[in-house]
């Protein structure tokens, strides 16, 4: 799909639900209108990923960002690492854009910092809850991993090609790759407070997904069989 179409394909539509999980309970109200969804309740953001404790540096080097204003749409292309430099320069572009324009925000990362990427999330629903359309899109050949995965649930409608390929694992720390049943659990509720499948996370979670000795994967087309609602819209 051509960025042109993609443009012609973001509007408004009803509020998203919020999804919660408590404890082994879990609930979920899935709808997928083909407008992207203002949120009219305060969503959760998500982080999926190893969080380094140090600036950005040679070893976790800043994504690069780019803008391209296609008709009624601006692309916002972040490519690499989430890193507080990527975040800084990702909001400075959000925020210059001119009111309630719509934005495509197109993903190709392995993850990064935690507070970095929660602070992007924060933004991208703070823009949708203040009127602005925010979509998301993974191209062929690209990937989103770990904390990317939460940037791109923030958005809605969520484009990806059928092959464009999506990683989450259990949270660890960078420097010693620990992690804790309670990050976890954390995590795995803000996942469902961002609208993905409880009836997938079991089926990551029983694959070993979630238990920090394995990056579960899948394909945008698998992950649309499977009923994940991480992706929404499958470009063809």
């Amino acid at each position: 799909m051509s960025v042109q179409a993609l443009g012609r394909k973001i509007g408004f539509g009803v509020a998203l639900g919020g999804l919660l999980l408590v404890g082994s309970a879990i609930s979920h109200a899935a709808s997928e209108p083909a407008a992207i969804r203002q949120s009219s309740v305060s969503l959760i953001p998500v982080t999926v990923n190893p969080a380094p404790a140090a600036p950005a540096s040679a070893e976790f080097p800043d994504a690069t960002m780019s803008r391209n204003d296609q008709g009624d749409a601006t692309i916002l292309r972040l490519d690499g690492i989430i890193t507080p430099g990527a975040e800084r320069r990702f909001l400075d572009a959000l925020h210059a854009l001119p009111a309630r324009r719509p934005v495509v925000v197109e993903l190709s990362s392995p993850g990064g910092f935690t507070a970095a990427g929660y602070r992007m999330i924060d933004a991208v629903l703070a823009e949708r809850r203040g009127g602005r359309a925010v979509a998301t899109l993974v191209r062929d050949g690209d990937s989103c991993e770990s904390m990317c995965v939460g940037l791109y649930l923030a958005g809605y409608p969520r484009y990806a090609a059928p092959r464009a390929e999506f990683m989450v694992h259990a949270p660890r720390m960078a420097e010693n790759g620990r992690m804790t049943m309670r990050s976890t659990q954390t995590m795995v509720q803000r996942l469902v407070s961002l609208g993905v499948s409880p009836a997938w996370i079991q089926r990551v979670t029983a694959a070993g997904g979630f238990s920090g000795v394995r990056d579960y994967r899948e394909t945008a087309d698998r992950l649309t069989a499977d009923g994940a609602n991480i992706v929404t819209d499958l470009l063809r």
